[in-house]
């Protein structure tokens, strides 16, 4: 895993600003707990977004020992990611989008293995669109420290009902290795063990880890890792996140 990172550049948005009032519009994001709804539009009134809001010194974040976890262990917790006004602008833009049934590799939903709804993140989200390229960075990160590989970044936000969750996988289907580096990113604020949800990660010396979806919490994990979403006892928000090392395809979304 020596390729050079080519292409990890994100085209220019041409907004780099976002007035808060197109992002909050008339709507109550349903995952936000009751506080939160006047917390945005106080906070996002008050200032543009912009994708200076969503900047992460990775290098200062990614310790020499967080590295060597990830190396010999697999996967890696990094808590309190972004700063509040970040994390209020992708929980106000997960709550307003329009979701869709997730689909298998062969491209057919089948209910009983995964039940999460999903929207791929595209230019036309403005919060998401920043955090790609955040995420971006971090890839910069991983292929000067690990050799990685990585060429480009791809998210989906996903909504998972409650009652449901994601049976176990690996992010790579058989006979494929696009997928390098997972992550996934919590949005759910006052998250309880009672309700569920964990990501529950087997790691390179098979043990398994249930890691709880708490808001602003990003886990990294080798893409060939087995992990399974437990079912949910209310309901669940989170970006999931893939550092890929193929080119980069234009991204045309199903409609």
């Amino acid at each position: 895993m020596t390729e050079i990172i080519s292409n990890l550049d994100v085209a220019d948005l041409s907004l780099t600003e976002l007035d808060a009032d197109s992002l909050i519009g008339e709507h109550n994001p349903p995952l936000l707990t009751p506080h939160i709804n006047e917390a945005v539009g106080s906070t996002l009134n008050q200032h543009k977004l912009q994708t200076s809001d969503f900047d992460v010194n990775w290098e200062d974040r990614l310790t020499d020992a967080l590295l060597d976890d990830l190396t010999n262990n697999g996967w890696i917790i990094i808590d309190d990611v972004f700063n509040k006004k970040a994390l209020l602008a992708l929980q106000a833009e997960s709550g307003f989008i329009d979701y869709r049934d997730a689909a298998l590799t062969a491209g057919i939903h089948v209910s009983d293995i995964r039940g999460d709804k999903i929207r791929w993140i595209t230019q036309n989200f403005f919060a998401g669109f920043y955090y790609l390229q955040s995420i971006n960075a971090l890839a910069t990160v991983f292929n000067r420290s690990l050799f990685a590989g990585v060429r480009h970044s791809e998210a989906h936000y996903a909504w998972y009902p409650v009652g449901f969750g994601y049976q176990w996988h690996s992010d790579n289907p058989a006979g494929r290795n696009e997928r390098v580096i997972s992550a996934v990113f919590y949005l759910n604020d006052e998250w309880a063990t009672e309700d569920g949800g964990a990501l529950e990660v087997i790691d390179n010396n098979g043990n398994h880890h249930n890691v709880m979806p708490v808001a602003n919490r990003l886990i990294v994990f080798d893409s060939n890792l087995q992990h399974q979403v437990q079912i949910a006892h209310r309901q669940r928000y989170s970006i999931a996140t893939w550092m890929r090392r193929d080119g980069l395809v234009p991204f045309v979304e199903d409609t």
